[in-house]
């Protein structure tokens, strides 16, 4: 059979393929794996001629015939689809309990989120960043000596500059500081509440520094493994059921129904100042609403305060003479503060005081601790309606699963989608249990992709997905005017472009590719020689020949040399990105094939043209560079050389002159060359089906893609890896982290992928709706 030639002539190089698994283990190193997916992929109906040729290697007398047949046969039977199929319960799906440090990025925007710096900080530790499937992913990633020096050096100067700037708050009191710091600080920077140890190393800190404490204090923070690692491990299922974890909480059903401005405040301690109640003094003022409380309702409080150094306002809350909040009052801005009371119905007293006062002569800034109150409102709350039998988030789980705590879910959800650490109302939804329905789940997720952090997070998604960034580094040296500016403004209109598709319903996502139009500002559009009226603000432009991320001037540029264009790197990478198809890295050795000869052979008929027609144009070039070596014909021959029709963008992102129909004129050493734009994809869905596309340019191409199954499947596939680190099948497996999938992961991951793309399906193609159903299917709150 296949499996005993497989085991007999391929194991020693490739490894077995264990259980359901379509990539073989490889050696003792892991090195040579195989990809069944990929090599059917790659060699299609020539398969069995190959191994016939080719295999083993430096032994290709030992597999002909029957062998190399059945072994082809064989390689096929471990094809794993993309995406799974029969999906139609959703049931609950696994994910992996994980600690991982953070990313360079993640870190910097976490140090921006909570103390306010401005200075790049992450670009000292990125040098410790690792990738999984062309994204950043720190799985499998410590902290060196190095790196953990740098670290504390950052944090020695981000402590101190937050203290001369007053951040997080100005500190007094040892023990007043201690409670800011821990209660409020801690609980953003931790993302959740700390211990009672960690409580008392910090009080201990304050205490013994009292004019040094707050500094240290910082310093300790921001080296800590509950700051710098995201910790998703979850706690065993019973132990989340004893605690309670995600039983719905409560959420008001909407506004406050009633509210009581300052100015309808009764007479008491205080006094009316514009639109605010003033209270300069100890004391309260007693309100009664005339809508009756419900068990539980919401009281809402807006206000603000003035502080007396450390010391700022307290709001103390009372119903019916029973305190029921006891909230610090620590900014100068109005701000809008829920209480949820149980226990009390009717029309009872709701007392609002300020006991705190403090404050010295001449009472200006920092030297009066003041509290103003601008309204008291009260809104009806109902529990969350326990989850129907199917959807609870903990009924049906299996015993040996984890259950990520609320506030480890609401850490996964906020570097999930913002690439940051949660913010207060996230962590605050945790804390009241608000991350439980569906309902509840998905206004986080909206909330957060639709926020400015979340918004910068899925640039970096496509910016990552088609290798954007790598233009800012290109050297272009004859071309002067391509500017850092303007490679940045390149990287921005493809950015501008995606957020078009994501963030407008009414956009599908086939826009991304097959829009007649881009997105530029004045930079790019005088860079380019479009007319028109531009300012520093992108717009939307019709523009022929451009559009989308591949008939871009960041991908062309990308995907060229510093002084002539890169028709094979243009080919394979518009494959790889767009498509998500698999290409061989080049120049691998294969026994029997001459490849140095041919190789030379090669470079003597490059030669030898340039002496009879001068300079070749850059897709004759590498055609005539590649043709007749057996080695790289599996891939050049059909996969790639015919794909050398994205040739109307020049090595720096500009559009060609035309020379006619289907042709351009390329400018290379002095010479002008007439370049045709024909070109055919072989395979769509992957590089070995029979479909075909034939094109002329790269945005002719990108027109006949973007509707293609294949593109919203890549989009799927990209989309998964970025979001949750991981991959649903076995062809998008990164071989050098040997990574693994079992094979319940491989049908769980694959029907959450299929829902994914039910999803765009189902939505005008929004990837934005694709990213909420990925963000709330149950394997973020599960793990094992």
């Amino acid at each position: 059979t296949g499996a005993d030639y497989w085991n007999a002539r391929c194991v020693a190089c490739h490894g077995a393929f264990e259980g359901s698994a379509a990539i073989s283990t490889g050696n003792a190193n892991g090195d040579f794996r195989l990809d069944a997916n990929g090599a059917v992929e790659r060699h299609g109906d020539d398969l069995a001629r190959y191994i016939d040729a080719t295999m083993p290697f430096q032994s290709a007398d030992a597999c002909k015939g029957d062998c190399a047949e059945l072994t082809a046969e064989y390689i096929r039977s471990r094809q794993r689809p993309v995406v799974a199929d029969g999906c139609e319960d959703s049931g609950h799906t696994y994910g992996v309990r994980e600690l991982k440090l953070l990313t360079s990025q993640e870190y910097q925007r976490s140090l921006e989120d909570l103390l306010g710096v401005t200075t790049d900080l992450g670009s000292a530790v990125a040098n410790n960043d690792g990738a999984l499937g062309g994204f950043a992913n720190m799985r499998g990633k410590g902290v060196n000596g190095a790196t953990l020096d740098r670290y504390i050096r950052n944090a020695e100067a981000v402590a101190a500059a937050a203290v001369a700037q007053g951040r997080p708050f100005t500190c007094g009191d040892p023990a007043d500081c201690t409670q800011r710091f821990v209660d409020d600080f801690l609980f953003l920077a931790f993302r959740g509440p700390v211990s009672a140890a960690q409580r008392a190393q910090y009080a201990a800190l304050f205490e013994a520094y009292p004019q040094e404490g707050l500094q240290l204090a910082l310093e300790a923070a921001l080296t800590s493994p509950y700051f710098l690692y995201r910790i998703e491990a979850g706690v065993d299922l019973q132990t989340a059921l004893d605690r309670g974890y995600y039983q719905g909480g409560s959420d008001p059903t909407g506004p406050a129904e009633e509210s009581i401005l300052a100015a309808s405040f009764p007479a008491g301690s205080g006094h009316l100042e514009g639109d605010v109640w003033a209270f300069w003094e100890n004391g309260g003022v007693e309100l009664r609403f005339t809508t009756p409380f419900t068990d539980p309702t919401t009281i809402e409080v807006e206000a603000r305060g003035t502080n007396h150094g450390a010391v700022w306002p307290e709001l103390t809350l009372k119903v019916d003479g029973v305190q029921v909040a006891l909230q610090r009052i620590d900014h100068t801005e109005l701000r809008t503060y829920r209480f949820t009371v149980t226990g009390h119905t009717g029309t009872p007293a709701v007392r609002v005081e300020f006991n705190n006062d403090s404050g010295e002569a001449p009472w200006g800034p920092g030297q009066d601790a003041n509290l103003y109150v601008a309204r008291v409102g009260i809104a009806t709350t109902a529990a969350a309606p326990p989850p129907e039998p199917g959807e609870s988030p903990l009924v049906g789980v299996a015993e040996d699963a984890f259950v990520l705590t609320p506030y480890e879910l609401a850490s996964a959800l906020s570097f999930m989608l913002t690439g940051s650490t949660p913010d207060r109302a996230l962590l605050e939804a945790a804390r009241a249990d608000r991350l439980t329905t569906r309902a509840q789940l998905e206004a986080q997720v909206t909330r957060l992709i639709d926020s400015p952090r979340g918004r910068g997070h899925f640039g970096a998604f496509v910016r990552q997905w088609f290798g954007l960034d790598a233009v800012k580094s290109a050297s272009r040296p004859d071309v002067p005017e391509l500017t850092a500016e303007v490679k940045a403004s390149m990287v921005r209109e493809v950015e501008e472009h995606f957020f078009h598709v994501f963030y407008d319903d009414s956009v599908p996502y086939r826009e991304f590719f097959g829009g007649e139009y881009t997105f530029l500002n004045r930079t790019l559009a005088d860079y380019y020689g479009v007319q028109g009226n531009f300012t520093d603000a992108f717009t939307q432009t019709p523009v022929a020949g451009r559009g989308g991320p591949i008939a871009s001037g960041a991908f062309m540029t990308a995907n060229a040399h510093a002084e002539r264009t890169a028709p094979i790197l243009r080919a394979v990478h518009s494959r790889q990105t767009a498509l998500c198809h698999y290409i061989d890295p080049p120049n691998s050795p294969i026994a029997g094939d001459d490849i140095d000869a041919q190789r030379a052979a090669a470079q003597a008929r490059v030669a030898e043209r340039e002496a009879q027609d001068g300079t070749l144009s850059s897709r004759e070039f590498y055609f005539l560079y590649t043709d007749g070596i057996d080695a790289c014909a599996g891939c050049h021959a059909k996969i790639i050389n015919p794909m050398f029709g994205l040739e109307d963008f020049d090595h720096v992102g500009r559009l060609r002159p035309s020379a006619g129909a289907d042709a351009v004129l390329e400018s290379i050493r002095g010479e002008t060359k007439t370049v045709p734009l024909s070109g055919i994809l072989y395979g769509v869905d992957s590089t070995s089906d029979s479909a075909t596309i034939e094109y002329a340019g790269a945005k002719d191409f990108s027109n006949k893609i973007a509707g293609t199954d294949a593109v919203q499947a890549c989009l799927v596939r990209r989309g998964f890896r970025f979001a949750t680190g991981l991959t649903f099948n076995d062809r998008d497996l990164d071989a050098a982290s040997q990574e693994a999938l079992t094979e319940a992961q491989r049908q769980a991951y694959g029907c959450i992928a299929a829902r994914m793309k039910d999803t765009l399906q189902t939505t005008n193609e929004s990837p934005r709706a694709m990213f909420i159903q990925l963000a709330t299917e149950s394997m973020l709150r599960l793990r094992r």
